[in-house]
């Protein structure tokens, strides 16, 4: 006799029986793959309960992972309430109509709610959580007759909201420091492109890479205390590695073509990044200390915006197949390369924390997409014209 748990039945019987359709009011999912759980959301009591009920089903749709349906058809109940320190959740089985799980959250009621929908990705689906990750990116907004595009931060399911540069100026990649405290970018606010930091807490902005030529594409490695960037003092467009607080630079690569887009190991000993050296843009890796740097097997002749995962086992990236751009993840162990978005236009990809989701771009809108499932729905966040995600882990 076999014997299977409660979320494998619903999810073999919901393969049977219709996955399509969402309450109104939840973001439309595109599903590709594996079915969902069905869940029902009653409303939360107390004071913030309509806003912490509305923000849970928003980011249990938004993983991918359940859908949310009328009590009757749900094989779990998610109920709740807000208090003024967080919230306090339980989940029943309605199968055994005993509690699958019970907890409560502080932080307040936003917090506390990302907080249970993250517990409640653990324990229904298996999948670890991400809703308290915080989102970095760029839009474009009015700027006269010069473009301006400044960066913002939001919540990962899209609130939140704010802007923190106000330059007047394009504003570039910007790229979270390991414990999400800092955000290193491009701005051209001194009218060249120059690497800033900002400190979310303090408010306040620093110049650390101003040499003459460009200075484009920071990243922090994991413990922050480095940056690798693009620089182009000595002529041609090469990575280097700077301290975080600035000095001097060391320079990696020395090719003939123009590099781009680095990103570190999750163990800040190895840098990917985009070469076109051998004519189209690559994926390459090198030895953060400088060494003999190797092309990525990509399966592709253009690949290019390469995030390195959490767990350090994948990298996705930006590709183009059948002459659109797409979303690919590469297996570092075995070589294996796959698409995991199914329309044009898709790009900028980065990952959550939980090396399985990732946030990326179509259209001027950010994306959340499930990479086993190719789950995706848009995250809306209110904000035209927006690119280069960065999630803070």
């Amino acid at each position: 006799m076999y014997c299977f748990s409660f979320p494998a039945i619903a999810a073999i019987a919901w393969l049977i029986l219709s996955a399509t359709g969402l309450s109104q009011g939840t973001p439309e999912i595109t599903v590709t793959g594996q079915t969902t759980i069905p869940v029902a959301v009653t409303p939360f009591t107390g004071a913030q309960g309509t806003l912490a009920t509305n923000l849970l089903q928003r980011c249990l749709t938004l993983s991918g992972l359940f859908r949310i349906v009328p009590q009757a058809e749900a094989a779990f109940v998610i109920s709740g309430q807000t208090t003024e320190g967080g919230v306090t959740g339980s989940i029943e089985d309605t199968n055994t109509r005993s509690k699958a799980m019970e907890g409560t959250y502080v932080g307040g009621w936003r917090s506390g709610t990302q907080q249970f929908a993250d517990a409640s990705l653990g324990k229904l689906a298996g999948v670890p959580g991400f809703f308290t990750n915080k989102v970095a990116f760029v839009s474009q907004v009015s700027g006269g007759t010069k473009p301006v595009k400044e960066i913002f931060v939001m919540d990962i399911d899209g609130g939140n909201v704010r802007q923190i540069t106000n330059d007047g100026v394009l504003g570039l990649g910007p790229k979270f420091s390991g414990d999400g405290q800092r955000i290193a970018f491009t701005s051209y606010k001194s009218g060249y492109p120059d690497v800033w930091i900002i400190d979310l807490q303090a408010g306040h902005k620093r110049r650390v890479a101003f040499f003459p030529g460009s200075n484009l594409g920071p990243a922090f490695s994991p413990d922050g205390s480095t940056l690798a960037l693009i620089l182009s003092k000595d002529g041609n467009t090469e990575l280097y590695t700077i301290s975080a607080d600035g000095g001097s630079p060391n320079r990696l690569t020395r090719t003939r073509g123009s590099e781009s887009r680095p990103t570190w190991s999750p163990d800040g000993q190895q840098i990917a990044y985009v070469s076109d050296d051998r004519g189209s843009p690559q994926i390459y890796i090198i030895p953060a200390g400088g060494g003999t740097p190797r092309q990525l097997p990509t399966g592709s002749t253009y690949s290019t915006e390469p995030d390195w995962s959490p767990d350090g086992k994948l990298i996705a990236y930006s590709t183009r197949a059948a002459g659109q751009t797409q979303v690919a993840v590469l297996d570092l162990a075995t070589g294996q390369h796959r698409l995991v978005t199914d329309g044009g236009g898709s790009e900028s990809p980065s990952w959550t924390s939980n090396s399985r989701h990732l946030v990326f771009t179509k259209g001027g809108r950010l994306h959340l997409l499930d990479t086993v499932t190719k789950r995706s729905a848009p995250i809306d966040n209110g904000v035209a014209n927006c690119s280069e995600p960065s999630v803070a882990r």
